[in-house]
């Protein structure tokens, strides 16, 4: 996904994400922007990390030039 297919519209889509170089499942449920990047809030099934679980991303890229993990999440 690049920073430039972000919009309202994808709000509760289902998406692929990397969380820790796993890839998960997840649903979008917000979506982020400021000056210079853009990106999806995602809830996603939990990934252990040493002690630390995690359920939510924030997948962003640079709006300049689409540089960030935003580049790994997909649509299901």
């Amino acid at each position: 996904m690049t920073s430039n297919e972000i919009n309202i519209s994808l709000v509760g889509k289902k998406v692929s994400v990397m969380v820790t170089g796993m890839r998960v499942n997840g649903i979008i449920t917000g979506i982020w922007e400021d000056e210079y990047a853009t990106g999806v809030r995602v809830k996603h099934e939990p990934v252990q990390w040493g002690e630390d679980s995690f359920t939510t991303l924030l997948s962003t890229a640079r709006k300049c030039d689409n540089a960030g993990n935003l580049k790994y999440t997909e649509l299901i």
